[in-house]
């Protein structure tokens, strides 16, 4: 299939399954600018997300589909770089590079967005922003280019990243990275705003594990349990949140590591399986090493390729 080609079948697909009309589906090809201020605005903040660039021409070939958002007056606009969603059509099937649009496009009218707090990114202060701010992980190799300009602390091939948070519904967060130059503008340091941050995570997304005892997910700090309670074949405890989401953040909130320890009755190995969840084993465990091995083969996505001892020092990659 030709790039054309698909492009054609892209749109005609979104018309009929996801119910766009052609006036909602715009391409924008590789160099495009404009004089217009506001498109201009869009097109260096499409380079800087999605290329990690500063320029006023596109770099990528970009999609757009938009819808009218229920909760407000505004739109909401899924930016695609088309032409990456192409290549992996034609390594793994149209309908594969499609899926991801179709599972954003089903949480479109369940996510719930105050475009009020939005607005304050640009017009407000720091004191306006800050409860928005959030942290969310991110595999650094695969993220490199995005990240540039942005604000993050990289431990090891991994990276916590600095976000506002945008809105969410059940089962999906909606965020934006925040650049270096914002904080700049708002006079506060980078270390300040993540820890601000990590605060708010933790009030948004608190910690959690499964107690096999009472056969329910707990609060993983405000709870008292024993490890035999929490541990999965007597092997491994799942660290996550409750939203079943931001899990591998949980790892790294203040007192979780200390709380883990004496659970574990010392230092402890843990493994970022994903976004959403950290194994937590014994240090140095052979399970450890056998788990990352076989979800390295499952999983090329992994969010850390590593194995991290956590002790009195902190989390540090092996």
């Amino acid at each position: 299939m030709t790039y054309e080609e698909f492009l054609e079948l892209f749109k005609a697909k979104a018309q009929s399954e996801l119910s766009y009309t052609p006036d909602e589906i715009e391409f924008f090809p590789e160099g495009y600018t404009s004089d217009d201020p506001q498109i201009l605005s869009w097109i260096m903040d499409t380079n800087r997300r999605y290329a990690g660039q500063e320029s006023p021409w596109l770099v990528k070939d970009f999609m757009t589909l938009t819808k009218n958002d229920i909760n407000t007056t505004g739109k909401i606009v899924q930016r695609l770089a088309i032409r990456e969603i192409y290549e992996d059509a034609e390594k793994n099937g149209f309908d594969s590079a499609f899926s991801e649009i179709r599972k954003t496009h089903e949480n479109i009218n369940d996510v719930k967005i105050d475009t009020v707090e939005l607005s304050k990114r640009s017009t407000g202060t720091y004191g306006d922003i800050i409860g928005q701010l959030i942290i969310r992980p991110l595999n650094y190799p695969r993220n490199i280019q995005e990240l540039q300009g942005h604000v993050y602390r990289r431990i090891g091939d991994l990276v916590l990243a600095l976000y506002q948070f945008v809105g969410s519904s059940e089962h999906s967060v909606m965020s934006s990275k925040i650049r270096r130059d914002e904080l700049e503008r708002w006079g506060v340091s980078q270390e300040q705003a993540m820890h601000d941050a990590l605060e708010n995570t933790m009030k948004l997304f608190p910690a959690c594990v499964y107690n096999y005892k009472k056969g329910q997910e707990v609060d993983f700090l405000a709870e008292d349990f024993a490890r035999e309670d929490i541990t999965e074949d007597g092997k491994m405890i799942l660290l996550s949140t409750f939203r079943v989401t931001n899990g591998a953040t949980a790892l790294f909130y203040p007192g979780v590591v200390s709380k883990m320890k004496g659970i574990m009755g010392g230092a402890f190995t843990a493994v970022f399986a994903n976004v959403n969840d950290v194994l937590i084993f014994d240090k140095r465990s052979g399970y450890a090493d056998k788990y990352l091995k076989n979800a390295k083969y499952l999983n090329p996505d992994l969010l850390s390729v590593r194995t991290y001892i956590c002790d009195e020092k902190g989390i540090i990659p092996e």
